[in-house]
């Protein structure tokens, strides 16, 4: 009997010495797709693990119907089943599991436009939804106990109510106040009208090259607009509004001479403001637009565009970096992007930008407007985007040729979220070009190219909509070009006001060379990039 308990003793001992070194596997969990009824678009950010829902404005935000949720492996488990009618006025956070915890947060926004406007009217209404107050100012002249509303729309379209009916309203010597409701909502708004002192004033002039912007406010219902003269001459151009808010009137006048100045004026029935002047700001190009100018001033492994030797200053300095630097680095036998000497549209050469399978990953062929800045590993580079530029072109216009190849398993590295590009499809080309006015405080890179992009952290990728862009277009080449193109990539502002710092361009054979997915038989050559004023 002892010696039966000494053998367990040992058994023991011997299991109690074995240790587990294997490590869990690791699977992270994330959410592939979210189906909501009512919404317009459902954005998921797998790397900050936020869903971003944006809901028609007349869905019943405290009772959304989440129809369905999809994962990315079948081994996640969800906190709690998010699927139902839910309330998503506020956010709400799921915890997946697998062998690890990955907190999601889902939260929605529900854009609802809203106007209000009336007779007599002078400028646009001040619509103050955090305050339930609107703020209309009408003609000095104008009777305030026998006003008119012409216009109003506090809530969702089609669904919301008003008490009492906004049309039989006619007294705003003092507040009014209209109920509001839709849905489960109850909202009480006040109504303030106050005198204008001026009939007709200039609100804003925003001067470009060949194009300026005008806003300014008048009466609602007069015979609003501007009136234009280049400055020595006599006879004025009158120019129409292209949109008109209560009082509230803009135009674009457009075929304008570059560094020339103008008169103008704006008018709302037979009153007029005093003459405005401004001058228009000169037509700027990129450097080396055309790849004329290239050495091997950086490494005898690759070219450089630039060349310290030229007579001319601009060009004795690097503008346009590529990813050259980087697949050198970690090996490759040749460049991506280099001169092409045997055909071009303008001058001696074109650019040609090549994608490969560099090593153990695959690169696309690039140039932008930046410098590479380092390489990490083999897993990745460091490039630093934008150079200093304070134009506003309204367009950038180049000449292509391009070849796309078939992506395939050695060429497909990841992908944005919500591109289905899959093995077997044909590559895709771009051009990009941003304006913004980035700090590189803030971005990581340098005073001259501020926006770092790192493609070993998505998170660091150029977002079109992030708040210090300007202006921004995309041209992609989803189609082969057999013979030189001319394509244009169209400038879309958010503001006609603000002055960018910084201008980027990028050009790729694989649009999606960031994320190391492209074809390695992608061909794009490029010559003669221009902007349009």
């Amino acid at each position: 009997m002892r010696k039966f308990i000494s053998i367990l003793s040992a058994a023991a001992v011997i299991v109690s010495c074995i240790h587990n070194d294997l490590p869990y596997p690791v699977i992270e969990a994330s959410i592939t797709s979210l189906e909501v009824e009512g919404a317009s678009s459902v954005e998921i950010n797998s790397l900050r693990q936020i869903i971003t829902i944006t809901l028609e404005e007349t869905t019943d935000i405290r009772n959304v119907q989440v129809k369905n949720i999809g994962f990315n492996t079948p081994e996640v488990k969800p906190s709690w089943n998010i699927c139902g009618f839910r309330d998503l006025s506020k956010p709400l956070k799921l915890t997946l599991t697998t062998y690890g915890d990955y907190e999601w947060t889902i939260e929605a926004k529900q854009p609802i436009e809203r106007w209000f406007s009336m007779s007599y009217q002078v400028g646009e209404s001040a619509v103050d939804y955090e305050n339930k107050r609107v703020v209309v100012k009408v003609a000095a002249t104008a009777d305030v106990a026998n006003l008119s509303i012409t216009s109003c729309k506090l809530g969702p379209k089609d669904i919301t109510t008003y008490t009492p009916d906004p049309s039989t309203i006619r007294d705003f010597s003092e507040e009014q106040t209209i109920q509001v409701a839709y849905h489960s909502v109850r909202e009480e708004w006040k109504i303030f009208v106050e005198r204008s002192s001026t009939t007709v004033r200039f609100l804003k002039l925003d001067p470009w090259t060949r194009i300026a912007w005008l806003t300014a406010e008048g009466i609602a219902g007069n015979d609003n607009g501007f009136r234009l003269r280049e400055s020595g001459t006599e006879e004025w151009q009158a120019i129409s509004p292209s949109s008109e808010t209560g009082g509230k009137f803009t135009a674009s006048a457009d075929g304008l001479k570059p560094e020339t100045t103008y008169e103008c004026k704006a008018f709302s029935g037979n009153e007029e403001t005093e003459i405005q002047t401004f001058t228009t700001e000169d037509e700027r190009q990129l450097p080396n637009a055309g790849f004329e100018t290239w050495s091997n001033a950086e490494s005898d492994k690759y070219y450089s565009f630039f060349d310290p030797a030229s007579p001319d200053p601009e060009l004795q300095t690097k503008w346009w970096g590529s990813g050259n630097k980087g697949s050198t680095t970690v090996g490759a036998s040749h460049t991506i992007t280099m001169p092409c000497t045997d055909d071009a549209v303008e001058g001696k050469s074109s650019l040609l930008m090549a994608s490969d399978y560099v090593v153990i990953k695959f690169a696309a062929g690039n140039v932008f407007s930046g410098e590479y800045y380092k390489t990490i590993g083999t897993s990745g580079g460091v490039i630093r985007m934008g150079r200093p530029f304070t134009h506003r072109p309204q367009k950038l216009t180049a000449w292509i040729r391009y070849r796309a190849g078939v992506i395939t398993d050695k060429t497909f590295g990841d992908k944005p979220d919500n591109d289905p590009v899959k093995v077997g499809d044909r590559d895709r080309g771009s051009i990009w070009v941003a304006l913004g006015d980035w700090d590189y405080h803030k971005y990581g890179g340098s005073e001259e190219s501020p926006v770092e992009l790192n493609t070993t952290d998505k998170s660091t990728f150029f977002d079109p909509k992030g708040e210090n862009v300007i202006a921004y277009g995309n041209f992609v080449a989803d189609r082969d070009y057999d013979q030189w193109t001319k394509v244009e990539v169209p400038l879309e502002y958010v503001t006609t006001s603000k002055k960018p710092t910084h201008i980027i361009v990028s050009c790729a054979s694989s649009m999606l060379g960031d994320y190391f997915t492209g074809s390695a038989d992608s061909r794009m050559w490029i010559d003669d990039i221009r902007l349009e004023y």
